[in-house]
């Protein structure tokens, strides 16, 4: 009988033992667990750890947050900043853009009137040169026709230019008006990235 009553002590010491040894057992730490020392490290299965703030909260709570995890919302933080002012740049390009391709519609069009002063000029030098009979006047219209000619080559030649200029003015218009939004996707998908690497418990 006494035997049997110091098994039964033996084995509920035990099983207090077994009881208490979780219950006592250091916290393990992972993304989220509080901490109390301001920048200190520790390495937990291969991975390192950091007492700091979580970057991505307004919470001034000290927890324990992955390298991994800081070094994402960093780069969260880098782009949500370079974005802004980004943005503010590009905003402040619309107007200078918009004055270039007026300018520059402007200029066209007072190309386009000489070009089509030359051509017509052209036209009437060619019909002098085919209704004339003395060799002085085919002389001096053959001279005329290679002149307007070489001048509605000039005047088109400008006219395509400004209208590649246009083009390259409006197409910038457009990376600047829409590049704002995909810039904010960008960061949306850097902080979506970041959260999900310094999800508790990570």
């Amino acid at each position: 009988m006494r035997k049997f009553a110091s098994v039964t002590v033996a084995l509920v010491v035990a099983a207090g033992v077994m009881v208490a040894v979780p219950a006592n057992a250091a916290t393990k730490i992972s993304n989220g667990v509080a901490c109390t020392k301001l920048n200190a490290t520790t390495t937990v299965s291969g991975s390192k750890y950091k007492c700091a703030k979580n970057p991505l909260t307004t919470s001034t709570k000290l927890t324990w947050l992955s390298l991994d995890c800081l070094n994402s919302a960093a780069a969260y933080v880098k782009s949500q900043k370079d974005s802004v002012a980004l943005i503010a740049k590009l905003a402040s390009q619309v107007p200078v853009i918009d004055l270039g391709i007026a300018n520059e519609i402007t200029h066209k069009a007072e190309i386009q009137l000489k070009l089509d002063e030359t051509n017509a000029r052209l036209v009437a030098a060619k019909a002098k040169l085919a209704a004339a009979t003395l060799e002085a006047d085919k002389r001096a219209f053959t001279s005329a026709v290679s002149a307007w000619t070489s001048a509605v080559r000039t005047y088109t030649s400008a006219v395509n230019k400004i209208t590649v200029d246009i083009r390259k003015l409006e197409a910038a218009k457009l990376a600047a008006t829409n590049q704002p939004a995909q810039l904010k996707a960008d960061v949306a998908n850097t902080k979506a990235n970041a959260a999900l690497i310094c999800s508790k418990g990570f």
